[in-house]
């Protein structure tokens, strides 16, 4: 009997070695969220809606867009930060929530380095000074001797404290010794709308982004955020050019999965986002926007922000910027 036992228990075991292995659900089974914690129109709304589309056509699956706006980005990363690890609930966003912010606040309700998992980087962006078309001044140097001229009468717009316009312009603050005035708005979209509208003067943007501002009438470039000139924009001077090489910033967008997402789908989505990345029509659309494509995997985005979280907090210092 104990034989006969024993027979049918190895048989049983020989026959279940024998099924195949159950194949595990492909992911995604379900509609994605991609959370952007700006303003709709910006230039990270615009690169969100556009990476959507790719992705709900290679996966056949919803991929929703949605726009958390609010409290210099924290809202929107907030609510990512609190999503579940599964891979369904993912941010797009730029430097503002990763690296500002930490600079900018004396507490998060979330950590910027331990609650992500930096995915896949989708576009360096350079950088230009879009001012209102009635600001006498066509140049840094000329914004210098105007603010100084009138001190607390220029304003700029951002996109929050800690984006990339707040930083660099309270570090022209202080390196140029001039009292521009700093007006927060929700998201890029909404500060430009304010500069074509005279509500402030100035707002730094990608020159993409900014193009439907640029093409107005009601805007001028005054500054290209960067050491040569842009073919596209001739006549405007570099930063270089005007003997502030310091007024250059780094700015891109990124896709963020909550920590505590497996690895295999972390992969998965930075396999699916490169592949778009490179199809020539998503690259061209890019580069029409004057964004660069970088194709970095997850672990050299992430290498690419420590070395900017180091910068970023050596600009801030230099600035005197104080956490609120």
């Amino acid at each position: 009997m104990h034989r006969r036992f024993a027979l049918l228990a190895t048989l049983a075991s020989l026959m279940a070695g024998s099924l195949p292995a159950v194949a595990q659900p492909v992911f995604p089974q379900k509609s994605v969220t991609l959370v952007v914690p700006l303003a709709a129109g910006g230039g990270t709304d615009i690169v969100a809606r556009k990476l959507a589309m790719a992705l709900q056509t290679l996966w056949g699956q919803t991929v929703v867009v949605e726009n958390v706006a609010g409290a210099s980005s924290i809202i929107g990363a907030s609510k990512v930060a609190r999503a579940a690890p599964d891979g369904y609930t993912l941010m797009v966003t730029t430097n503002g929530a990763i690296v500002g912010n930490r600079y900018l606040f004396k507490s998060l309700p979330y950590d910027p380095d331990r609650d992500f998992i930096p995915v896949a980087q989708l576009a360096d962006i350079e950088m230009v000074v879009l001012a209102n078309k009635s600001l006498p001044a066509n140049n840094l140097k000329e914004l210098s001797a105007l603010a100084k001229k009138e001190p607390g009468k220029v304003t700029y717009a951002s996109y929050g404290n800690g984006s990339q316009p707040h930083l660099l312009f309270e570090l022209f603050n202080v390196r140029e010794k001039t009292e521009l005035v700093h007006i927060p708005y929700k998201g890029l979209g909404p500060a430009l709308t304010a500069v074509m509208a005279g509500e402030t003067m100035l707002t730094l943007t990608g020159r993409g982004t900014g193009d439907a501002a640029i093409r107005s009438g009601k805007t001028k470039v005054i500054n290209y955020n960067s050491d040569a000139r842009d073919p596209v924009l001739p006549d405007v001077p570099t930063s270089k050019e005007m003997g502030l090489p310091w007024f250059k910033v780094a700015t891109w967008h990124g896709v963020f999965a909550p920590h505590g997402t497996p690895p295999d789908i972390v992969a998965k989505l930075s396999r699916d986002i490169l592949s778009i990345l490179r199809q020539p029509d998503f690259r061209d659309d890019m580069l029409k926007r004057a964004y660069i494509v970088p194709l970095r995997t997850p672990e050299q985005f992430a290498e690419m922000i420590a070395e900017e979280v180091k910068a970023t907090g050596e600009m801030v210092k230099a600035a005197g910027l104080k956490a609120e």
